[in-house]
């Protein structure tokens, strides 16, 4: 697994790709080992995406009526859907490389973004954390979980596009392969899993 040092040096070659330029490559590990090695990031995030499980449930239990409980199986719920939402992108990512020409620039799109994915996640987990913290900061944390989201797919696009060499079209089918089936999943996924409250109907 990838140490502190090593991960400070994907980053800054993350952040160097984000301002465009193309010798952040330098600091990662481009290679089919340093594929296996970027999914090693899921696992450093894993503390921040604790945060967002706790979020939920407090939300939860918000919802539900007084003494309803959430065990391990819930929390393994969460898990089960972050872990969805990072994969099946970058499945569909792969699936489309050969079709839409980009296969040999596919080892750079997977490490580059499963690194960005590290400072993105815990910033993500900032308003979350607010919303455990900050009794009726719901309001606040929602507005800086929508700028958050709204700079994460900046970054995202950036990214890729210095990645493609800023051929745009290209960039922006690809980060729309990342972002989309992201949102679409976290949607479909809980209700699906019963992570969603249920709500009381009003008797007419």
């Amino acid at each position: 697994m990838p140490q502190i040092e090593e991960i400070g040096a994907y980053l800054k070659g993350v952040w160097l790709l984000v301002l465009g330029d193309r010798s952040g490559f330098d600091w990662l590990d481009i290679t089919a080992i340093g594929v296996w090695r970027s999914f090693a990031a899921f696992l450093w995030c894993l503390p921040a995406m604790a945060v967002g499980w706790a979020a939920w449930r407090l939300f939860y239990l918000e919802q539900m009526p007084t003494g309803t409980s959430t065990g391990l199986g819930f929390i393994l719920k969460l898990f089960l859907v972050d872990m969805t939402m990072w994969i099946v992108p970058l499945v569909l990512v792969s699936a489309l490389a050969k079709p839409l020409g980009y296969a040999d620039m596919l080892a750079s799109i997977i490490i580059s973004t499963n690194w960005l994915a590290v400072p993105t996640v815990y910033a993500m987990a900032v308003p979350l954390a607010m919303r455990l913290v900050i009794p009726g900061g719901q309001g606040l944390a929602y507005l800086l979980s929508l700028i958050l989201l709204l700079a994460n797919f900046t970054v995202i696009f950036r990214l890729i596009k210095t990645v493609t060499n800023n051929q745009l079209l290209l960039a922006s089918a690809i980060s729309a392969l990342l972002i989309l089936p992201s949102l679409m999943l976290s949607e479909a996924l809980p209700p699906l899993l019963g992570l969603m409250p249920i709500y009381a109907t009003t008797l007419q």
